[in-house]
């Protein structure tokens, strides 16, 4: 169990490409292509890939363990393509909660699309 001050000091133990590789792709993906649900277990699943994105964007908000990823996710930029992220995946959530496919819809591509390609035309090359 960590201390509140251990835990203060923790650090990034994956780059910001493996979080986005192993998490936030995959988990968009889901979201994105989420249509014409019939199920308890596809709607599960796209409520699954929100929850995924939303912890990934937890760790994000510290940057990653590669050089300079820290100071880039110091940036008010970063952390507010970041937190357009974290209301988008809320948005997400809201949209499972009550089967609406046209609000799941406006949530990931309206809410959720533009700060991902707004972070990776500023921040993917880098």
């Amino acid at each position: 169990v960590l201390t509140v001050s251990q835990a203060a000091e923790l650090e990034p133990e994956l780059q910001v490409k493996q979080l986005m590789n192993g998490i936030i792709t995959p988990a968009t993906n889901t979201i994105w292509g989420a249509y014409q649900l019939e199920t308890d277990a596809q709607w599960q699943e796209v409520e699954n890939a929100a929850f995924a994105v939303i912890g990934a964007a937890n760790l994000l908000a510290i940057g990653g363990s590669a050089e300079g990823e820290a100071d880039a996710a110091a940036t008010e930029q970063w952390q507010e393509f970041n937190a357009q992220m974290l209301a988008a995946s809320r948005q997400v959530l809201a949209a499972v909660a009550v089967r609406d496919e046209e609000a799941l819809s406006d949530a990931g591509n309206n809410a959720l699309y533009p700060p991902c390609e707004g972070c990776h035309q500023q921040y993917q090359n880098q």
